[in-house]
């Protein structure tokens, strides 16, 4: 028995399994994009699996977070989707960092990487 989930289902059931912090709410959204484009390329159902998700995936709030954690000299997210496969690149506003506000968030380029 299959349960369909919407947008909303899904990036608050991260909150729900107490894994809010393993995602950005943006990154989440984009996840989710990322996974119903997957679904109807492969023309079936993926299930929702949380924990599942939190293991086989990283956000990275740059390249060089992504290059420290692998000790490796990317120069962007192309170059790691060309070479690792799965990259989910994303534009995070943060609304509340210093000297920002919602008419002028401060925005970063982030990514969702599949972790091998």
């Amino acid at each position: 028995m299959k349960q369909t989930v919407t947008e909303y289902d899904f990036v608050n059931a991260f909150d729900q399994y107490n894994r809010s912090e393993n995602f950005s709410r943006q990154g989440r959204h984009a996840l989710f994009e990322w996974l119903s484009e997957l679904e109807e390329d492969m023309g079936e159902e993926i299930e929702l699996d949380v924990i599942g998700i939190c293991c086989a995936f990283t956000e990275y709030e740059s390249i060089g977070e992504f290059n420290e954690a692998y000790g490796t000299e990317y120069e962007d997210w192309d170059e790691v989707s060309n070479d690792r496969g799965n990259v989910i690149p994303f534009t995070h506003a943060d609304y509340f960092a210093e000297g920002h506000s919602v008419t002028n968030p401060l925005t970063t380029e982030r990514a969702i990487v599949e972790d091998y």
